[in-house]
């Protein structure tokens, strides 16, 4: 989703009810006792959160993303404790979040919404309110602020649970409020300039939505009326069943034209985020069964100090083309031509792919891909009509024996062919790097404590990846530091300086992450997680 993190959803958590204007302990406690306002209000026939997101926040939006939580409260003061949200305190990245427009749509909407209650939640005791199980949908819409809908289960045992149905329950007529009924049950309705906010209250769960549809369907399935919710989704009530203590499930939208549907046919991603040790789960579907994994052979190719890798199973060139055509466009037999691939040498090559980013030399990056090859002689009969054919001027190089390799006039393109794949990379020094380390001349990703691991022998994987997160963190400075050197008019050195160095400078105290994901059909499922500091 479009710079859109799991922490800026979980905030959404924290801020829907974020007033920042009075109404302390004492004006809350007035009216109604607690006990007295949910025997009022009627009971939801469903409470889980998860359970009442309509699955029209998936279908509704180009990009769209569900994150539940058994302790909402909990789950964020507990990624606070984590490496990266310290590096997020301490980079003032949480800030910045804070400052998105998004967010401040949501600040706006939590004050809204206290100033028009008659029992408004003192600002300072909002957290302890959600504590609890929580979810959250979002729909992005190109151009448009985000709609989002929460659920929250309300438990008559905690006080402040309690009060938040109570502010929200106890919104006053006029000013932009007004009362509507759906299937029954009464849906306050609070407008306030362009903003408009749905709010449903159950004495065991409260709903609130800045989408009219989303709000209604909420509501008609708490009533136990009818609808879809997101749970409908195998993979992700899979993941909704595993929430305990500090863990989040997540549920992503992917759009049909973004890098990840075409590069690996997948249309949704689901998430489990173990705050507490750190692991990652991802599972999902894909358009189609892939016929080859990934050869864990790609890790001896790829130098030990690289930024980023990724070695993918299901590299079919045709199928990616397929993705990538339109039916009003060019097919993907015409695409095919496009890439001037001699028949010869695609026939000898696998599905297996892998890609490295190996480094960033001011506002460069130098790029490293392997294609994998199962008939060595037939790719080297092919290799240098490939050459004419990719490069304006090829120009043989020397860079070990028994390699043949070549470079463009520039240098800006070089092509290789070794033992187990055809190189392909930016600039020569990157391409040399890789050959050589592929000859076992240089240490490798092989050689990374932990990360060698998810490659025994026998394992099959549709994707690995490692990332190198201190080396990424310088990687990101460099270039934006570079920027800032050659177009001041956007920014300056010294805005890097003052915004993203301090990010980057925390990153570094990150451990390297690394995993992968196993297919089974067209199921995917695996999980990342960090990896111990290379010395």
């Amino acid at each position: 989703m479009r710079s859109r993190s799991l922490a800026a959803v979980a905030l959404i958590f924290a801020v829907l009810s974020g007033c920042t204007c009075g109404g302390g302990d004492k004006e809350a406690k007035k009216g109604p006792q607690p006990s007295e306002l949910l025997k009022a209000l009627p009971k939801a026939a469903v409470s889980r959160p998860s359970a009442l997101v309509p699955k029209a926040v998936l279908e509704g939006s180009p990009r769209a993303m569900v994150v539940a939580a058994a302790d909402a409260r909990g789950a964020w003061d507990a990624f606070l404790k984590t490496a990266p949200g310290k590096a997020l305190v301490e980079g003032g990245a949480i800030e910045h979040v804070g400052l998105s427009a998004q967010m401040e749509r949501a600040l706006s909407l939590s004050h809204d919404l206290a100033t028009a209650s008659e029992h408004p939640l003192a600002a300072d005791r909002l957290a302890e309110a959600f504590s609890g199980p929580a979810a959250v949908g979002v729909m992005d819409d190109e151009g448009d602020d985000a709609d989002f809908v929460v659920v929250k289960e309300v438990d008559g045992s905690q006080e402040f649970v309690v009060r938040l149905a109570l502010m929200a329950s106890t919104l006053k007529q006029g000013y932009g409020v007004s009362n509507e009924q759906y299937e029954g049950h009464p849906v306050k309705k609070m407008v306030r300039g362009k903003r408009t906010l749905w709010v449903a209250a159950f004495q065991n769960v409260l709903i609130a939505s800045t989408n009219e549809q989303l709000a209604k369907a909420a509501v008609s399935l708490a009533l136990g009326k009818g609808g879809e919710s997101v749970e409908s989704i195998e993979g992700y009530k899979k993941e909704v069943d595993k929430l305990q203590g500090h863990r989040l499930a997540a549920l992503v939208s992917l759009e049909e034209d973004g890098p990840a549907a075409l590069l690996l046919g997948l249309s949704q991603l689901t998430l489990g985020l173990d705050l507490d040790s750190g692991q990652l789960q991802l599972g999902g579907e894909l358009s189609d069964s892939p016929d080859t994994v990934a050869a864990f052979r790609a890790l001896a190719y790829v130098p030990k100090d690289a930024v980023f890798f990724s070695s993918l199973g299901a590299a079919n060139a045709s199928a990616f083309l397929e993705r990538l055509g339109s039916p009003e466009g060019k097919n993907a037999k015409e695409m095919r031509k496009g890439l001037v691939l001699p028949s010869e040498l695609e026939d000898s090559l696998t599905d297996e792919a892998f890609y490295g980013l190996l480094s960033v030399e001011d506002t460069r990056f130098n790029h490293l891909l392997g294609l994998g090859v199962k008939d060595a002689a037939a790719a080297n009969k092919a290799f240098s009509a490939l050459a004419k054919n990719w490069l304006d001027t090829p120009e043989k190089q020397d860079i070990a024996p028994g390699v043949s390799a070549f470079c463009n006039s520039t240098e800006g393109l070089c092509l290789a062919l070794a033992k187990d794949y055809l190189l392909a990379a930016t600039d020569l020094e990157s391409l040399t790097a890789a050959v050589e380390t592929g000859l076992g001349k240089r240490p490798a990703l092989s050689d990374v404590k932990g990360f060698q691991q998810v490659g025994k022998s026998g394992d099959a994987r549709f994707l690995t990846a490692y990332v190198d997160t201190a080396g990424a963190a310088d990687a990101m400075l460099t270039f934006f530091r570079a920027v800032g050197r050659t177009q001041s008019q956007s920014f300056d050195t010294g805005d890097v300086d003052a915004s993203v160095a301090p990010l980057c400078e925390a990153m570094k105290k990150l451990p390297p992450y690394g995993g992968g994901l196993t297919a089974d059909g067209t199921a995917v499922a695996g999980q990342f997680q960090p990896l111990p500091v290379q010395q």
